[in-house]
Protein backbone atom coordinates (compact mmCIF):
# COMPACT_ATOMS: atom_id res chain seq x y z
CA UNK A 1 0.00 0.00 0.00
CA UNK A 2 2.56 2.29 1.08
CA UNK A 3 4.40 2.12 -2.20
CA UNK A 4 1.27 2.23 -4.18
CA UNK A 5 0.18 5.63 -2.27
CA UNK A 6 4.27 6.43 -3.16
CA UNK A 7 3.51 5.91 -6.92
CA UNK A 8 0.42 7.92 -6.93
CA UNK A 9 2.40 11.14 -5.06
CA UNK A 10 4.88 11.31 -7.80
CA UNK A 11 2.55 10.57 -11.06
CA UNK A 12 0.45 13.23 -9.82
CA UNK A 13 2.98 16.28 -11.01
CA UNK A 14 4.09 14.35 -14.00
CA UNK A 15 0.94 14.51 -15.14
CA UNK A 16 0.36 17.87 -14.76
CA UNK A 17 3.54 18.38 -16.58
CA UNK A 18 2.30 16.03 -19.46
CA UNK A 19 0.11 18.72 -20.36
CA UNK A 20 0.96 20.17 -23.59
CA UNK A 21 1.96 23.40 -23.57
CA UNK A 22 0.07 25.76 -26.33
CA UNK A 23 0.67 29.76 -27.14
CA UNK A 24 -1.36 31.33 -29.27
CA UNK A 25 -0.57 34.68 -31.04
CA UNK A 26 -3.92 36.34 -30.22
CA UNK A 27 -6.59 36.06 -26.67
CA UNK A 28 -9.57 34.48 -29.19
CA UNK A 29 -7.13 31.83 -30.81
CA UNK A 30 -6.09 31.05 -26.83
CA UNK A 31 -9.88 30.80 -25.88
CA UNK A 32 -10.54 28.12 -28.39
CA UNK A 33 -7.75 26.01 -27.68
CA UNK A 34 -8.61 26.43 -24.07
CA UNK A 35 -11.75 24.82 -24.96
CA UNK A 36 -10.73 22.37 -27.58
CA UNK A 37 -7.72 21.08 -25.50
CA UNK A 38 -9.64 21.30 -21.97
CA UNK A 39 -7.69 19.68 -18.92
CA UNK A 40 -4.82 18.24 -21.59
CA UNK A 41 -3.16 21.56 -22.34
CA UNK A 42 -1.89 24.45 -20.61
CA UNK A 43 -2.70 27.83 -22.78
CA UNK A 44 -1.41 31.38 -22.93
CA UNK A 45 -1.47 34.18 -25.67
CA UNK A 46 1.05 36.33 -26.35
CA UNK A 47 -1.13 39.90 -27.37
CA UNK A 48 -3.17 41.32 -24.76
CA UNK A 49 -7.10 41.47 -24.63
CA UNK A 50 -7.70 44.88 -26.05
CA UNK A 51 -4.60 45.31 -28.05
CA UNK A 52 -4.19 45.92 -31.33
CA UNK A 53 -3.26 42.99 -32.48
CA UNK A 54 -0.60 44.74 -35.43
CA UNK A 55 1.68 46.19 -33.58
CA UNK A 56 2.71 44.23 -30.59
CA UNK A 57 5.78 44.51 -29.48
CA UNK A 58 7.98 41.27 -29.59
CA UNK A 59 9.64 41.85 -25.83
CA UNK A 60 12.01 39.52 -24.29
CA UNK A 61 8.98 38.19 -21.79
CA UNK A 62 6.69 36.84 -24.63
CA UNK A 63 10.20 34.98 -26.39
CA UNK A 64 10.30 33.47 -22.65
CA UNK A 65 6.71 32.16 -23.18
CA UNK A 66 7.28 30.75 -26.78
CA UNK A 67 10.36 29.03 -25.35
CA UNK A 68 8.67 25.99 -23.53
CA UNK A 69 5.60 25.83 -26.21
CA UNK A 70 4.78 22.13 -27.80
CA UNK A 71 2.37 23.82 -30.45
CA UNK A 72 2.43 27.77 -31.21
CA UNK A 73 -0.95 29.16 -33.05
CA UNK A 74 -0.79 32.01 -35.34
CA UNK A 75 -3.89 33.95 -36.88
CA UNK A 76 -2.31 33.75 -39.85
CA UNK A 77 -2.95 36.25 -43.20
CA UNK A 78 0.27 38.16 -42.34
CA UNK A 79 -1.71 39.86 -38.93
CA UNK A 80 1.01 39.44 -36.89
CA UNK A 81 4.22 39.93 -39.08
CA UNK A 82 5.65 42.74 -37.72
CA UNK A 83 6.29 41.08 -34.47
CA UNK A 84 6.09 37.02 -34.50
CA UNK A 85 9.00 36.84 -37.21
CA UNK A 86 10.48 38.69 -34.43
CA UNK A 87 9.52 36.02 -31.49
CA UNK A 88 9.95 32.88 -33.63
CA UNK A 89 13.38 34.16 -34.59
CA UNK A 90 14.58 34.65 -30.75
CA UNK A 91 12.44 31.95 -28.58
CA UNK A 92 15.21 28.94 -30.23
CA UNK A 93 12.27 26.50 -29.91
CA UNK A 94 12.95 24.41 -32.83
CA UNK A 95 9.22 22.63 -32.37
CA UNK A 96 7.43 25.62 -33.62
CA UNK A 97 8.77 27.19 -36.42
CA UNK A 98 6.85 27.53 -39.44
CA UNK A 99 6.73 24.11 -41.43
CA UNK A 100 7.45 22.22 -37.79
CA UNK A 101 4.75 19.64 -36.08
CA UNK A 102 4.29 22.44 -33.51
CA UNK A 103 3.07 25.36 -35.69
CA UNK A 104 -0.08 26.08 -36.86
CA UNK A 105 -1.81 28.58 -39.03
CA UNK A 106 -5.29 28.63 -38.25
CA UNK A 107 -6.48 30.64 -40.84
CA UNK A 108 -5.86 27.77 -43.08
CA UNK A 109 -9.20 26.61 -41.68
CA UNK A 110 -10.69 29.43 -43.14
CA UNK A 111 -13.01 31.05 -45.65
CA UNK A 112 -10.99 33.95 -46.56
CA UNK A 113 -12.27 36.97 -47.74
CA UNK A 114 -11.61 40.62 -49.20
CA UNK A 115 -8.31 39.03 -51.26
CA UNK A 116 -6.97 41.98 -53.11
CA UNK A 117 -6.44 41.62 -56.83
CA UNK A 118 -3.71 43.08 -59.40
CA UNK A 119 -0.51 44.05 -57.75
CA UNK A 120 -0.19 45.53 -54.14
CA UNK A 121 2.77 47.94 -52.81
CA UNK A 122 2.97 50.40 -49.90
CA UNK A 123 1.54 53.03 -51.22
CA UNK A 124 -1.80 51.43 -50.63
CA UNK A 125 -1.23 51.44 -47.56
CA UNK A 126 -1.50 48.07 -44.61
CA UNK A 127 -2.97 45.75 -47.08
CA UNK A 128 -2.92 42.43 -46.72
CA UNK A 129 -2.39 40.44 -49.33
CA UNK A 130 -3.11 36.95 -48.49
CA UNK A 131 -6.79 38.59 -47.37
CA UNK A 132 -8.68 39.75 -44.64
CA UNK A 133 -6.89 38.17 -41.10
CA UNK A 134 -9.74 39.58 -38.95
CA UNK A 135 -11.89 36.63 -39.26
CA UNK A 136 -12.36 35.97 -35.35
CA UNK A 137 -15.99 37.70 -35.25
CA UNK A 138 -17.14 34.95 -37.85
CA UNK A 139 -18.75 32.48 -35.43
CA UNK A 140 -18.61 29.68 -38.49
CA UNK A 141 -14.61 30.88 -38.87
CA UNK A 142 -14.21 30.13 -35.14
CA UNK A 143 -15.86 26.63 -36.17
CA UNK A 144 -13.11 25.66 -38.82
CA UNK A 145 -10.38 27.28 -36.39
CA UNK A 146 -11.75 24.52 -33.68
CA UNK A 147 -11.31 21.64 -36.18
CA UNK A 148 -7.88 22.64 -36.72
CA UNK A 149 -6.57 22.87 -33.90
CA UNK A 150 -8.50 19.82 -32.44
CA UNK A 151 -6.35 18.00 -35.44
CA UNK A 152 -3.18 19.19 -34.78
CA UNK A 153 -3.48 18.95 -30.98
CA UNK A 154 -4.51 14.92 -31.88
CA UNK A 155 -1.43 14.83 -33.85
CA UNK A 156 0.66 16.02 -31.30
CA UNK A 157 -0.97 14.03 -28.58
CA UNK A 158 -2.76 10.44 -30.19
CA UNK A 159 -3.80 9.39 -26.23
CA UNK A 160 -5.97 12.50 -26.58
CA UNK A 161 -7.45 11.94 -29.64
CA UNK A 162 -10.99 11.51 -28.29
CA UNK A 163 -11.27 14.28 -25.73
CA UNK A 164 -9.89 16.40 -28.25
CA UNK A 165 -12.87 15.40 -30.79
CA UNK A 166 -15.40 15.58 -27.90
CA UNK A 167 -14.10 19.39 -26.92
CA UNK A 168 -14.48 20.30 -30.75
CA UNK A 169 -17.90 18.92 -31.11
CA UNK A 170 -18.78 20.66 -27.89
CA UNK A 171 -17.47 23.63 -28.63
CA UNK A 172 -19.05 23.86 -31.76
CA UNK A 173 -22.55 23.05 -30.17
CA UNK A 174 -21.92 26.50 -28.43
CA UNK A 175 -21.25 28.40 -31.33
CA UNK A 176 -24.49 26.86 -32.84
CA UNK A 177 -26.56 27.56 -30.37
CA UNK A 178 -25.33 31.12 -29.63
CA UNK A 179 -25.48 31.86 -33.92
CA UNK A 180 -28.67 30.07 -34.49
CA UNK A 181 -30.63 29.29 -31.64
CA UNK A 182 -31.41 25.90 -29.78
CA UNK A 183 -34.54 25.54 -31.37
CA UNK A 184 -33.12 25.73 -34.82
CA UNK A 185 -30.49 23.50 -33.74
CA UNK A 186 -32.25 20.92 -32.50
CA UNK A 187 -34.35 20.97 -35.76
CA UNK A 188 -32.20 21.10 -38.44
CA UNK A 189 -28.69 20.08 -36.99
CA UNK A 190 -26.17 22.45 -36.43
CA UNK A 191 -23.47 21.28 -38.80
CA UNK A 192 -26.17 21.16 -41.65
CA UNK A 193 -26.95 25.11 -40.60
CA UNK A 194 -23.44 25.99 -40.86
CA UNK A 195 -22.73 24.10 -43.99
CA UNK A 196 -25.50 26.49 -45.42
CA UNK A 197 -24.97 29.44 -44.04
CA UNK A 198 -21.34 29.54 -45.18
CA UNK A 199 -22.67 28.49 -48.76
CA UNK A 200 -24.37 32.20 -48.15
CA UNK A 201 -27.69 29.74 -48.86
CA UNK A 202 -29.26 29.58 -44.89
CA UNK A 203 -32.15 31.53 -45.89
CA UNK A 204 -33.39 29.79 -48.85
CA UNK A 205 -32.92 26.47 -46.65
CA UNK A 206 -34.99 27.57 -43.87
CA UNK A 207 -37.74 28.93 -46.64
CA UNK A 208 -37.44 25.67 -48.00
CA UNK A 209 -37.64 23.58 -44.85
CA UNK A 210 -40.15 26.32 -43.50
CA UNK A 211 -37.64 27.31 -40.47
CA UNK A 212 -37.31 30.94 -40.90
CA UNK A 213 -39.91 30.98 -37.91
CA UNK A 214 -37.61 29.04 -35.37
CA UNK A 215 -34.41 31.35 -36.22
CA UNK A 216 -32.73 32.89 -32.29
CA UNK A 217 -29.57 33.04 -30.86
CA UNK A 218 -27.57 36.24 -32.79
CA UNK A 219 -29.40 35.78 -36.08
CA UNK A 220 -32.59 37.16 -34.51
CA UNK A 221 -30.19 39.79 -32.34
CA UNK A 222 -29.13 41.65 -35.51
CA UNK A 223 -32.61 40.54 -37.62
CA UNK A 224 -33.83 44.25 -37.73
CA UNK A 225 -30.05 45.11 -38.83
CA UNK A 226 -30.12 43.07 -41.59
CA UNK A 227 -29.15 44.96 -45.06
CA UNK A 228 -28.59 48.43 -42.92
CA UNK A 229 -24.89 50.31 -43.64
CA UNK A 230 -22.54 51.19 -41.30
CA UNK A 231 -19.49 53.24 -41.15
CA UNK A 232 -16.31 51.57 -39.41
CA UNK A 233 -13.16 53.33 -38.66
CA UNK A 234 -10.50 49.78 -40.20
CA UNK A 235 -11.74 46.38 -42.33
CA UNK A 236 -11.69 44.60 -38.96
CA UNK A 237 -14.99 43.76 -38.65
CA UNK A 238 -15.63 42.41 -42.56
CA UNK A 239 -16.42 38.87 -41.60
CA UNK A 240 -18.93 39.90 -39.37
CA UNK A 241 -20.64 42.43 -41.45
CA UNK A 242 -20.66 39.42 -44.04
CA UNK A 243 -22.05 36.72 -41.53
CA UNK A 244 -24.92 38.94 -40.61
CA UNK A 245 -25.75 40.28 -43.43
CA UNK A 246 -24.48 44.02 -42.65
CA UNK A 247 -22.95 46.36 -45.78
CA UNK A 248 -19.89 48.45 -44.81
CA UNK A 249 -20.50 52.03 -46.72
CA UNK A 250 -16.94 52.98 -45.88
CA UNK A 251 -13.83 53.37 -43.34
CA UNK A 252 -12.64 55.89 -41.86
CA UNK A 253 -9.19 55.33 -42.91
CA UNK A 254 -8.49 56.23 -46.46
CA UNK A 255 -6.05 53.33 -46.82
CA UNK A 256 -5.72 50.44 -44.34
CA UNK A 257 -3.26 51.51 -41.44
CA UNK A 258 -3.13 55.39 -42.45
CA UNK A 259 -4.44 57.82 -40.48
CA UNK A 260 -7.29 59.72 -42.00
CA UNK A 261 -6.91 63.25 -43.44
CA UNK A 262 -9.28 66.08 -42.44
CA UNK A 263 -10.56 65.54 -46.27
CA UNK A 264 -10.52 62.10 -45.70
CA UNK A 265 -13.26 62.71 -42.68
CA UNK A 266 -15.10 65.06 -44.55
CA UNK A 267 -16.18 62.55 -46.83
CA UNK A 268 -17.22 60.26 -44.39
CA UNK A 269 -19.06 63.20 -43.11
CA UNK A 270 -20.91 63.73 -46.42
CA UNK A 271 -21.23 60.04 -47.13
CA UNK A 272 -22.63 59.39 -43.60
CA UNK A 273 -25.48 62.17 -43.75
CA UNK A 274 -26.28 61.38 -47.70
CA UNK A 275 -27.06 57.90 -46.87
CA UNK A 276 -28.44 58.66 -43.11
CA UNK A 277 -25.97 55.70 -41.79
CA UNK A 278 -26.77 55.40 -37.85
CA UNK A 279 -23.64 53.92 -36.91
CA UNK A 280 -19.92 54.81 -36.67
CA UNK A 281 -18.01 51.05 -35.69
CA UNK A 282 -14.45 52.09 -34.12
CA UNK A 283 -12.11 49.93 -31.78
CA UNK A 284 -10.48 50.98 -28.41
CA UNK A 285 -7.16 50.95 -29.92
CA UNK A 286 -8.17 53.52 -32.29
CA UNK A 287 -8.26 57.47 -31.46
CA UNK A 288 -11.77 59.03 -30.66
CA UNK A 289 -11.54 62.25 -32.58
CA UNK A 290 -12.64 61.03 -36.45
CA UNK A 291 -15.23 58.74 -35.00
CA UNK A 292 -16.43 61.27 -32.64
CA UNK A 293 -16.68 63.90 -35.37
CA UNK A 294 -18.54 61.83 -37.92
CA UNK A 295 -21.09 61.28 -35.17
CA UNK A 296 -21.54 64.77 -34.54
CA UNK A 297 -21.86 65.99 -37.94
CA UNK A 298 -23.97 63.20 -39.14
CA UNK A 299 -26.26 62.21 -36.29
CA UNK A 300 -24.66 58.66 -36.17
CA UNK A 301 -23.58 56.86 -32.95
CA UNK A 302 -20.24 55.70 -32.16
CA UNK A 303 -19.89 52.20 -31.25
CA UNK A 304 -16.83 51.38 -30.00
CA UNK A 305 -16.26 47.23 -29.72
CA UNK A 306 -13.55 45.32 -28.08
CA UNK A 307 -12.86 43.11 -31.07
CA UNK A 308 -10.26 40.59 -29.38
CA UNK A 309 -10.73 38.86 -26.13
CA UNK A 310 -9.91 35.71 -23.99
CA UNK A 311 -13.45 34.03 -24.68
CA UNK A 312 -13.76 34.30 -28.21
CA UNK A 313 -17.72 33.55 -28.03
CA UNK A 314 -18.36 36.42 -25.46
CA UNK A 315 -16.54 38.83 -27.58
CA UNK A 316 -18.31 38.46 -30.56
CA UNK A 317 -21.83 38.17 -28.16
CA UNK A 318 -20.61 41.81 -27.15
CA UNK A 319 -20.13 43.42 -30.52
CA UNK A 320 -23.85 41.58 -32.00
CA UNK A 321 -25.68 43.53 -28.33
CA UNK A 322 -24.15 46.63 -29.25
CA UNK A 323 -23.98 46.85 -32.72
CA UNK A 324 -27.95 45.87 -33.10
CA UNK A 325 -28.68 48.20 -29.86
CA UNK A 326 -27.02 51.13 -32.51
CA UNK A 327 -28.90 50.01 -35.55
CA UNK A 328 -32.52 49.79 -34.04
Amino acid sequence: MKKLLLALIIASPAAADDKLEVVATIPSLGSVAREVGGDRVSVSSLARPGEDPHFVDARQSLMVKMRGADLFIVNGLELEIGWVPLLLEGCRNGKIQPGSAGYLDASASVRVIDVPKGPIDRSMGDVHPMGNPHYSLDPLALRGVAGGIAEKLSALDPKGKETYEKNRKSYERKIDEALFGVELVDEAGGAKLAQVAADGKLDEFLAEQKLAGKVGGWLKDLADAKGKEVIAYHASMNYFWNRFGMKLAGTIEAKPGISPSSGQVNSIIELARARKIRAVVTQPFFSDSAPNLIAEKSGAKVVKVDIEGDDAIAIIDHVVKEVAGALK
